[in-house]
């Protein structure tokens, strides 16, 4: 198997190609990021406009960070599987 080719068992499966990038991290820790912000925007708009606006807003970006979250693992996963071990 060279360097750049996939485990049989991995083969078709539809996936990222940011899964096997060499910085993988960086690229969730940006996505987390995002969810992260989105967060405290809703911290912001529940204190200065109202809470039933900004309480969705605080649960979409707390449910992205956890979206995130289950990425990183599967990443991890076909990372190993794939031989790449960080």
């Amino acid at each position: 198997m060279s360097q750049h080719e996939l485990p049989d068992e991995l083969q078709g499966r539809k996936m990222s190609a940011a899964a096997f990038a060499s910085n993988w991290k960086t690229v969730l820790a940006v996505d987390a990021g995002v969810g992260l912000a989105i967060v405290l925007v809703g911290v912001a708009v529940t204190l200065w406009v109202a809470a039933w606006i900004g309480s969705p807003i605080i649960g979409a970006g707390a449910l992205y960070v956890l979206l995130v979250g289950r990425r990183a693992l599967q990443w991890r996963y076909l990372r190993r599987e794939a031989g790449l071990h960080d």
